[in-house]
């Protein structure tokens, strides 16, 4: 999609992630557990949900927590949810390891 609209990109980083993520309401390790729920609900996304289960990594989140959550995403909105954020978790400790 951005290499047909480069600006929707500009503009979901800059308008929404942006603004939303320069409040001080919610901490890091939160907003991106909300990025990869709402990621994991849409299917066509996975290098962004992958992205983001790196990042979710990277700023201290355990596979623990992040299997915790495809289980509420099982229970709550479904399997393939579910099981996008079991498979980039997968992937990324697979990364991890390599």
């Amino acid at each position: 999609m951005f290499d047909f609209a480069p600006q929707a990109n500009e503009y979901l980083r800059t308008h929404l992630f942006g603004d939303i993520f320069e409040r001080d309401n919610l901490d890091w390790q939160i907003r991106e557990l909300a990025t990869v729920s709402m990621l994991a609900a849409m299917s066509g996304v996975e290098p962004q949900l992958q992205s983001h289960i790196g990042i979710s990594m990277n700023i201290g989140l355990r596979p623990e927590q992040l299997y915790a959550l495809a289980a509420v995403l099982e229970a709550r909105f479904g399997l393939e949810a579910a099981e996008r954020v079991r498979v980039g978790i997968q992937c990324q400790l697979d990364v991890r390891h390599e």
